[in-house]
């Protein structure tokens, strides 16, 4: 019985959480990527959690998979696993990057080692970003063309061979951009 009710209370403080990100700060502009087919992905600079910068403009000339989660997220939980697979099968020809939201640092840090996450993994703990790539829950996935442009979004995670197989169709979709 209290489980379900904690669930419930861990999923609303989620909600409010992403809510509250949303309506603050200033967004970036939009303007189209150097294609001129796809709008462009906000740039941002952040750090990493192990200290170092990440400038997401720096990336262009490889697709990059952009993937944001946090620490506390069950279903990033189940994710990143299968995140981790594909980095190993695409790493060389496409960016994949974490996007730490809205968490205590250390947890973060914590994830990422249980994980054995091989990718960068920024940390924005205002969560900005989500507002910034239009993100309304955790897990999400942003697809940016080597260019610049923002080509996919995908809400939810993927788990499970389903999963596997979705997010493979969406790598080769960005690679083929």
């Amino acid at each position: 019985m209290r489980r379900p009710a904690l669930w419930v209370l861990v999923a609303g403080l989620a909600v409010a959480a992403l809510w509250g990100a949303l309506r603050a700060g200033p967004t970036p502009p939009r303007t189209p990527a150097a294609s001129g087919k796809l709008p462009a992905a906000p740039s941002f600079v952040l750090d990493t959690l192990d200290g170092r910068e990440l400038h997401l403009a720096q990336l262009r000339g490889k697709p990059v998979v952009l993937n944001f989660w946090a620490s506390w997220c069950a279903p990033c939980r189940a994710e990143m696993p299968v995140l981790v697979r594909a980095w190993r099968r695409h790493g060389q020809e496409v960016h994949f990057v974490g996007v730490n939201v809205l968490d205590d640092p250390e947890d973060a840090r914590r994830f990422a080692r249980e994980f054995q996450v091989p990718f960068p993994s920024v940390h924005d703990p205002r969560g900005d970003t989500l507002r910034w790539f239009r993100v309304v829950g955790l897990p999400t996935t942003v697809f940016v063309t080597r260019d610049g442009g923002l080509a996919k979004t995908h809400a939810g995670p993927f788990v499970g061979e389903e999963g596997e197989r979705a997010l493979e169709r969406d790598i080769r979709e960005v690679l083929a951009r």
